[in-house]
């Protein structure tokens, strides 16, 4: 499963204006969260993860995806 989180690749010595684009990485976990006052689950990677814990934004829920055999 694809991780839902949005990066915005480059620097800002990148020439041209940089644009949002979907994580490439396999998701670890479901993440619940809440923003905006609506709450939402989607898969994400660790770094998304990390970024997630670090903006602050509220995390309800965090489940392990489990491995498809």
């Amino acid at each position: 499963m694809r991780c839902e989180g949005w990066i915005r690749p480059g620097s800002f010595m990148t020439l041209g204006p940089r644009k949002w684009e979907q994580c490439e990485n396999t998701g670890i976990v479901l993440l619940t969260v809440v923003q905006e006052g609506k709450e939402e689950t989607l898969p994400a990677c660790s770094k998304c993860w990390q970024d997630v814990i670090d903006s602050g934004i509220e995390i309800v829920k965090a489940e392990p995806i489990k491995e498809q055999k």
